[in-house]
């Protein structure tokens, strides 16, 4: 029952904002640290900060005022203060003689509270709730307990400060930490380029701070972790870097020694965006769309709670990548960092190999090699599993014994990518519907190009390789994953809008189960 505002959920998840009084104690808490600190400890030095307000303000209100409490006697002027009553206070202005049968005897106190009478039960000795035995008790009871409160609403209060530190100049945020800026060590244009020549000595990266600092000769007075937490604030600013750790350690790069399909997205994997009405598929389109997980598509990632296994498309094949898709970016966590490098590790042979996620892009570099030496065909089903650490994932493929297959493979005549059946050696499992390939990379690269350089419409592309993969099949059909896969080797396309095309197009006729043919321009 004596229960202030603060020790409410109410107020500290929807009422609490940060005021002037509990700014000035996080100035001094940086003070007296002197050292970058976390939102959360910033909001349990508000807490804090906070009981104590209110155990001074009951000290206040209670002093040369008796705490009401039924148990006690009183004396007519007696003043009283009535923690039940949010801390009311009054004055006792009659005593008369009260009786329960259940409860014996006892008194009844007339008091004025704020010009109104109240009766209150006194010499009252059953056990009640209000009784308490000293204001000392009843102080600690009613300001609250700091550790709670930090346990059950230090998030919100956090969330809270975060907000308001953000809008202010004269705090500096960096990761999760944060700093006052008065207090920043002077990190100056000679030092970021002392830094460039370290990083570069080093092959580019990636090194920690502790490794940059110590070269750099900052003011040895000034705390380490103030001096790494100005430098990356510095570093951050300047375009000369990037900070590529995949975990809390920060590890930094040289950016113009990263690969050069980190520095820019490879031209296979470029996507213009094509405007297409999705009103235009159908839930079984949907459930296509869904289950090829184009990174373009944009689906939420979803929860890998073991290997995550997709199928290799040519664009990413022919790059050397993997998509940031549903099922990878739980893996490589591209919001953690715009760039960031990671570890792959070969689940057969344990061969490190290692990897940029580049989130922009939608992507993941670095496995040309690895494809070519495992000779992953397009299509191909790569397994990826999180790794001991973070920033540590293990690769692997459908590994089984080579066997000769009929693959759809390109080539470029009279202007026109045409398909034909060749048996080829493959040595993993594939998806038979996305499978397709090339032995004329420069031709039907050269070909994409002219393709782009006369910005033909989706509508041509299809029209282009349909009948060479329709005529691959008595059915003269072609499903829309091949549709797909085959599109994607002249230009990046997702699902939607390319199934909106065959939608909209009335020369594509669908004859069941995601096939089509096509009878021509209407």
């Amino acid at each position: 029952m004596n229960q202030t505002q603060i020790q409410t959920a109410e107020f500290w998840e929807s009422q609490f904002s940060l005021s002037d009084s509990d700014l000035e104690q996080i100035y001094n808490f940086f003070l007296e640290t002197e050292k970058p600190q976390t939102i959360l400890a910033l909001a349990e030095v508000v807490i804090r900060h906070r009981v104590r307000e209110q155990a001074n303000e009951l000290r206040r209100v209670m002093a040369g005022r008796t705490v009401y409490q039924p148990q006690r006697a009183y004396n007519v002027g007696e003043e009283l203060v009535f923690p039940a009553l949010k801390l009311a206070q009054g004055k006792v202005t009659g005593i008369r003689s009260g009786f329960n049968p259940d409860y014996g005897d006892f008194n009844v106190i007339t008091v004025d509270i704020k010009g109104k009478s109240r009766e209150f039960a006194a010499d009252y000795h059953q056990p009640h709730p209000l009784n308490i035995s000293n204001g000392v008790e009843l102080t600690e009871q009613m300001a609250g307990d700091a550790e709670n409160i930090r346990r059950e609403h230090g998030g919100s209060v956090a969330e809270k400060i975060k907000e308001s530190l953000a809008d202010r100049d004269d705090f500096v945020n960096i990761d999760n930490k944060w700093f006052v800026k008065s207090l920043i060590a002077d990190v100056n244009i000679g030092h970021l380029h002392l830094t460039e020549a370290i990083l570069e000595v080093a092959n580019g990266g990636p090194l920690t701070m502790a490794e940059i600092v110590p070269q750099l000769e900052l003011d040895p007075g000034i705390d380490p972790e103030v001096q790494e937490f100005s430098l990356t604030r510095q570093m951050l600013i300047d375009g000369r870097f990037d900070q590529v750790s995949p975990n809390d350690l920060p590890q930094w790069f040289l950016r113009r020694m990263e690969p050069e399909s980190v520095q820019s997205v490879p031209e296979r994997l470029e996507y213009r965006p094509i405007p297409f009405d999705r009103a235009l598929l159908t839930p079984q389109q949907v459930a296509l769309e869904q289950e090829l997980d184009d990174e373009w598509t944009g689906l939420p990632p979803v929860k890998v709670t073991g290997t995550a296994v997709i199928p290799l498309s040519y664009p990413h094949r022919w790059a050397g990548t993997l998509p940031l898709n549903s099922k990878t970016m739980a893996i490589f966590n591209p919001d953690h960092s715009a760039r960031q490098r990671f570890i792959l590790i070969d689940d057969e042979t344990n061969e490190e190999i290692p990897a940029w996620v580049v989130a922009d892009g939608r992507y993941v570099s670095g496995l040309s090699n690895w494809y070519k030496e495992n000779q992953i065909p397009v299509s191909g089903f790569i397994h990826l599993t999180p790794g001991p650490e973070q920033g540590i994932v293990m690769l692997g493929y459908d590994r089984r014994r080579p066997q000769r297959e009929w693959v759809r493979l390109a080539v470029v005549k009279d202007n026109r990518l045409q398909f034909e059946l060749v048996r080829r050696s493959i040595p993993c499992g594939y998806d038979d519907l996305l499978i397709v390939g090339t032995d004329v990379v420069t031709a039907v690269d050269a070909h994409a190009r002219r393709a782009a350089s006369m910005q033909m419409p989706l509508s041509s592309l299809l029209i282009e390789v349909f009948p060479s993969l329709a005529g691959l099949t008595p059915q003269n059909t072609v499903h829309a994953k091949t549709l797909y896969s085959a599109v994607n080797m002249l230009r990046r396309v997702p699902p939607g809008p390319l199934f909106a095309e065959l939608i909209r197009n009335p020369g594509f006729k669908p004859v069941g189960d995601h096939y089509w043919q096509y009878q021509g321009a209407a």
